[in-house]
């Protein structure tokens, strides 16, 4: 709690400060007319009410400048309605996006890392069993691949970024689209207007498939996909791309970008939201 008190402190300290000066000054407002009126004289105790202001006052600024942790607003002249808050993807209520390579790879280890969202998800999700996602993948997109490509790991058939596919688990509806290029060593890579490319194949999956549920969407493009942006822009250019799909068509009735915790110091959720509403 402490870091995020001096990170709130470090984002707004002109807050922090005038906070400290407005609480000071509405304490004594209050207290010296309920002193005068109880007739309570604090002769001799001065030095600890001056103590005890200062410290209210305090406990009031860091309240004020504490990072917040969501957000909503709606997407200026659309029905889609965005939130943003910190937490597991996973266990967000709704449907899920998450991201793979052009060649929807299913290998955990090389080339998929278990520490990724799609590592995870087949592990955790699908119980390991990758002939489950490979069977979505080659019956779903049965004559989409544009080329065979050999590499010295990992499948052959190549997609288009954008490319999306959909897995059911009990209530939810799993999203999984191709956002990054990956080479033979199964080394992934993209570029912010790639991003944007496979960003607009998967909310056109979304908005024929959503079918209106809430879609919990991860931070595109951190992580292994190699964007080469920092996570606050990268927030930035998923939320461009969200505008722009859904003022073309409707799209589910809310987003919800679901952060982890390790970047809660690189975004300013406050400042995301003044720039968006």
């Amino acid at each position: 709690m402490t870091k995020k008190i001096i990170t709130g402190i470090s984002r707004h300290p002109k807050r922090f400060l005038f906070a400290i000066v407005f609480g000071y000054t509405a304490l004594w407002t209050f207290l010296e007319p309920l002193f005068a009126i109880l007739d309570i004289k604090p002769n001799g105790y001065n030095c600890w009410f001056l103590i005890a202001y200062i410290l209210t006052s305090s406990i009031i600024a860091f309240i004020v400048v504490y990072p917040k942790r969501k957000v909503k607003f709606s997407l200026t002249n659309t029905n889609t309605k965005v939130e943003i808050e910190f937490g597991d993807l996973f266990k967000s209520v709704g449907h899920k996006v998450i991201s793979a390579n052009e060649y929807f790879d299913s290998k955990i280890g090389k080339p998929v890392s278990p520490k990724s969202l799609q590592g995870i998800f087949i592990e955790k999700i699908l119980g390991g069993h990758t002939n489950i996602f490979d069977d979505v993948v080659n019956t779903q997109l049965a004559g989409q691949e544009i080329g065979i490509v050999q590499r010295n790991d990992g499948k052959t058939l190549k997609y288009e970024l954008g490319t999306t596919i959909t897995i059911k688990h009990n209530e939810s509806l799993y999203f999984i689209f191709a956002l990054s290029n990956a080479d033979n060593d199964c080394n992934a890579s993209s570029t912010p207007s790639l991003m944007l490319k496979a960003l607009e194949g998967l909310w056109n999956k979304v908005r024929v498939e959503g079918n209106g549920i809430d879609i919990n969407v991860p931070l595109i493009g951190n992580g292994l996909s190699r964007v080469g942006l920092p996570p606050s822009q990268l927030l930035q250019l998923t939320l461009i791309s969200l505008l722009k799909s859904a003022k073309e068509r409707d799209l589910s009735s809310t987003i919800r970008i679901v952060l982890t915790e390790d970047i809660f110091e690189k975004i300013d959720l406050e400042i995301i939201k003044n720039n968006w509403e």
